[in-house]
């Protein structure tokens, strides 16, 4: 591990959405720095995550010398490359990618930086407006992003668009990662076995909060913490069975901590 070999390391923004994960590696040397740090470490490294990152930050690494160390996602590097290509495309006749996604959130960001600028954000049927309809379109999705969502906001899309030209050119491409679609039907099943549910996850987590929607849906009894000192007896009172669930971002050690604490309350 890079910390372990060089006892101190540099991350572009927080590497993950867990305070305890990132407290406990902050401990062993990693330091988290934006863009405007990155002049500094002129001859050392630093980690891009797994969310990407534009163009722009690259050319900035290479600027001062800054060895990156790639941790972008491969479903989101390959997504940044459909991106890329339909601008490409777009660009030729003066159409538009839009993205579906959370304004400001890294990936998104991300993307955005390979749209050429004909790049336009949308997170909702109301930001619909922004959309030209009467000029060529092209719809992808940040990962993360809700299934049902999205289709709702490609039907309509497409609906507009087909109500305003004759030969609409329009695609869609659903580009949710499929891991984290698969994992909604397997919580469902788990929530649905247990009396009650611990959901442990970093206040900040995208995954972790639609997750936890996921289980309070099914299983009411879904209590949804960040550290194990949040924990409260009276959860546990006459439960049978507990279950203990989390995010991509949930790391292990803490899954374990949790469900110690459990087993004393009990």
């Amino acid at each position: 591990m890079a910390l372990e070999k060089n006892g101190e390391f540099h991350s572009l923004g927080s590497l993950l959405h867990n305070e305890q994960e990132m407290g406990r590696l902050g401990e062993k040397g990693l330091k988290v720095v934006g863009l405007d740090g990155i002049p500094d470490l002129g001859g050392r490294n630093i980690l891009f995550r797994a969310h990407g990152e534009p163009p722009e930050t690259y050319g900035l690494t290479k600027k001062n010398n800054v060895e990156v160390i790639d941790a972008t996602c491969g479903v989101v590097r390959k997504l940044q490359q459909k991106v890329s290509a339909a601008a490409e495309e777009m660009e030729k006749v003066d159409g538009q990618v839009v993205i579906f996604g959370k304004p400001g959130h890294p990936e998104v960001i991300g993307l955005m930086g390979h749209t050429k600028g004909l790049g336009l954000v949308i997170s909702s049927a109301q930001d619909l407006a922004k959309v030209d309809m009467e000029k060529p379109l092209r719809l992808f999705s940040q990962t993360t992003m809700d299934d049902v969502s999205f289709q709702l906001i490609s039907d309509a899309l497409q609906a507009q668009i087909s109500s305003k030209s004759t030969s609409p050119d329009f695609v869609s491409y659903n580009t949710i990662c499929h891991h984290v679609l698969n994992r909604a039907p397997q919580l469902i099943k788990f929530a649905s076995e247990h009396e009650v549910i611990i959901f442990v996850s970093g206040r900040e987590s995208s995954n972790g909060k639609k997750l936890f929607r996921v289980s309070s849906g099914v299983n009411p009894n879904t209590y949804f913490i960040s550290d194990p000192k949040e924990l409260d007896p009276d959860w546990f009172t006459n439960a049978a069975t507990v279950g203990i669930s989390g995010s991509a971002s949930t790391p292990e050690w803490l899954m374990i901590e949790v469900a110690g604490k459990i087993e004393e309350m009990k």
